[in-house]
């Protein structure tokens, strides 16, 4: 009789430790930090006002930059799921430049630049084995909108501190090798275009588009 409850038991607790033992497998939090510098290439302004509107030729240079930020994402990738989930992810990306900029011989005008991004993300994970579960070496695209903040700091001609908020968008490919499991580094390029900054000075609108290269290194922790 006791054998028999103890038979049933199991039984019953099949679909239990089943679902616990894929439960494991249901994905990949990590979390990482990059720093790296910006390019940004010179850019014309469109120059608008009261009865006249013309534009400038690449007229605005912006110095190279130091970057750094933050970056949460999630991998469709664990072991066990599905091949197809394994090379798609989603990432949330936070990202704070300097933005020196200048017109010919004026003084520099200082700013700095914060930008949200919302990435999807492609991977090819490569040299995988039962202790590197991800791979060991993951080459990886990431694309998607960004909501860019670009201060900049007038004083030096006269005016004050004046902040855009404009909409962008961030392409990445990078590199991904795992020290160990859980701890990645590697290095990775991203594009941003920045529909933006736009400024307003007494009824006369000033706007400009940007054009921006990084490259970045990257540490990362996955759970």
């Amino acid at each position: 009789m006791i054998k028999r409850l103890a038979l049933l038991c199991c039984i019953l607790m099949l679909p239990t430790i089943a679902a616990a033992g894929e439960a494991r497998n249901y994905g990949d939090w990590w979390v990482g930090g990059q720093i790296g510098g910006v390019f940004t290439l010179n850019r014309n302004l469109d120059v608008t006002g009261p009865n006249f509107a013309f534009t400038t030729s690449n007229s605005i240079s912006t110095d190279a930059a130091f970057s750094a930020g933050a970056i949460v994402g999630y991998n469709f990738c664990m072991p066990y799921r599905p091949k197809w989930q394994r090379y798609f992810g989603v990432a949330l990306d936070f990202q704070w430049n300097q933005f020196d900029q200048s017109v010919g011989d004026s003084p520099t005008l200082s700013g700095n630049q914060f930008a949200l991004a919302f990435l999807a993300r492609a991977q090819y994970p490569l040299m995988g084995n039962d202790k590197f579960t991800r791979g060991r070496l993951v080459p990886f695209i990431m694309a998607g909108p960004a909501i860019v903040w670009t201060n900049s700091n007038f004083n030096n001609i006269g005016g004050n501190s004046k902040t855009s908020t404009d909409v962008g968008v961030v392409a990445e490919i990078g590199l991904e090798y795992f020290i160990i499991p859980q701890l990645s580094i590697g290095p990775s390029f991203r594009y941003r275009h920045v529909f933006g900054p736009n400024h307003d000075f007494q009824n006369v609108q000033v706007n400009s588009q940007l054009d921006q290269f990084m490259i970045l290194g990257r540490l990362a922790y996955h759970f």
